[in-house]
């Protein structure tokens, strides 16, 4: 049964005082700035407790954090009610009230009580639990991929909330990264109901305004290559990708093989991949004779979103993939930054993982971490008539342009559906790195990214003019759209 609770002042878990001065948290070492959210607010409880904030106070129940360590319910607020206002009017000791964010780009960021830590040493654990219980938090659990990470869970009775305590715990200087846990919405797709059939693969309405996939085909297939599609699942059994799917994967959400599927934004990113081609059956994919690796999660607001997904992403290298394909966006963290990090250098023995990334729906700049590094293939959204599609990010870690608007893909029960944004411009990419790692295995991250750069197409009507590292670029279409056949011609063989 609810329990509507009478909040009382003098069991207030958040000081209103220090509410006020927090503005910020820290990001390698940098300040990075909160603006509140007026508008919003958290409440953190037990699950045991069923609490629930009455309408009647001007609480207006509008989402559910899946957690299942705590109850993270988030409100909106009635005209006459302020964030001050319901923090002091109601709080126990059994729930804890915290503000919503904004991000300096406007991204919304709620805080789930949750901490992100990691050790300089292993030596300096005992150091965190003495201030963890200092503090009002408990250990909740060790990182399996990356031991010197550690997730901590803010008690509703402490005095602190979760930013204001990772603040406190970086600026001892003991330690090398401390961060609040953010929830956000992970999706980045939009639904189009007019395509023309894998048009980006064959545009006969625009000569030339395709990425030259047939030609390529000549030279390679993606034979031996490993995609990894982190993402929302990839359904196994479909009759256009079954005969790809390779033996291995991995669920994020319970940390068990085989993976779940939870929606069908995954299915379609693995048949632009990797559809199976000359079966008679719906589509082809950019490289049809690739396997395709399935790591699941919601990518849905959740507690455990980052360490879910930094998870997928290491399990994903140590487990033989060399392409890691990802459409899906979180907010700034090192925790992301590691897996990332360890994918591109750790992996294919050394040589490193490919890791590519949509730029973003957002319309202006990258969504993280396709911003990250130089190491992230960020990836725009081109439609059928060479020009960039309005809601494509873009930035100055744009790397390509990729066919991303209306096309048609594989979804979950053996169909087929038309979808846009720059999740399907991403696996166009991850494709290609497979017709190129076939061609040379050897080949290190970065000399992929430098032949995939160096062999595109200059479409668009915006100039060239920027010298970068591989060539002539600019913030909207990056180093150009991909040219499958000129990218695998000029790939040097071993």
């Amino acid at each position: 049964m609810k329990k509507f609770i009478t909040f009382m002042l003098m069991a207030l878990c958040l000081s209103i005082s220090m509410l006020a001065q927090v503005g910020y948290y820290y990001y390698h070492g940098t300040k990075m700035l909160l603006k509140e959210d007026a508008t919003k607010i958290v409440s953190i409880s037990p699950q045991s407790e069923n609490v629930s904030l009455s309408p009647s106070n001007g609480f207006t129940l509008v989402n559910t954090i899946p957690d299942t360590r705590s109850l993270i319910n988030v409100y909106e607020l009635a005209s006459f009610t302020t964030i001050k206002r319901a923090i002091t009017a109601n709080a126990s000791a059994a729930v804890c009230i915290l503000p919503c964010y904004k991000s300096e780009n406007g991204n919304e960021l709620i805080p789930n009580g949750y901490i992100n830590v990691k050790l300089k040493s292993s030596t300096d654990y005992p150091t965190l639990q003495t201030l963890a219980q200092q503090k009002g938090c408990e250990i909740i659990e060790q990182n399996q991929f990356m031991p010197l990470w550690y997730n901590l869970k803010v008690k509703e009775s402490s005095k602190q909330n979760s930013v204001e305590i990772a603040n406190d715990i970086y600026e001892t200087g003991k330690f090398a990264s401390a961060f609040p846990s953010f929830s956000c919405d992970c999706r980045e797709f939009s639904f189009d109901p007019d395509v023309y059939e894998q048009w980006g693969l064959y545009n006969s309405q625009y000569k030339d305004l395709d990425i030259s996939l047939s030609q390529a085909w000549s030279y390679a297939t993606g034979r031996g290559i490993v995609i990894a599609i982190v993402d929302e699942g990839i359904d196994l059994t479909h009759q256009d990708l079954a005969a790809n799917i390779y033996y291995k994967s991995y669920d994020t959400e319970t940390g068990t093989s085989p993976s779940n599927l939870y929606g069908t934004h995954g299915t379609h990113c693995a048949g632009i991949a990797a559809a199976v081609r000359n079966n008679g059956i719906q589509i082809t994919g950019v490289a049809p004779d690739a396997q395709l690796m399935s790591v699941s999660n919601r990518l849905i607001i959740g507690s455990n979103t980052e360490k879910n997904l930094a998870n997928g992403i290491n399990w994903a290298w140590i487990n033989g993939a060399d392409i890691i394909s990802c459409s899906w966006k979180c907010s700034k963290n090192e925790l992301i930054e590691d897996a990332i990090d360890n994918a591109v250098t750790k992996g294919r023995e050394g040589k490193g993982c490919v890791f590519v990334k949509s730029a973003g729906n957002t319309s202006n700049s990258i969504s993280y971490p396709g911003d990250y590094s130089q190491e992230v293939l960020a990836v725009a959204n081109m439609t059928v008539n060479g020009t960039l599609h309005p809601t494509s990010a873009h930035g100055l870690n744009l790397f390509v342009t990729a066919p991303g608007t209306n096309i048609l893909s594989t979804v979950p029960g053996n169909k087929v559906q038309k979808m846009s944004g720059t999740s399907m411009a991403c696996p166009h990419v991850a494709g290609l790195v497979a017709l190129i790692l076939e061609r040379n295995p050897s080949l290190t991250a970065k000399k992929v990214r430098e032949i995939i750069a160096k062999n595109t197409k200059k479409v668009g009507n915006i100039p060239y003019s920027t010298n970068k590292t591989y060539g002539t670029w600019n913030e909207y279409y990056g180093y150009g759209l991909i040219d499958a056949y000129k990218a695998v011609l000029n790939t040097p063989r071993n």
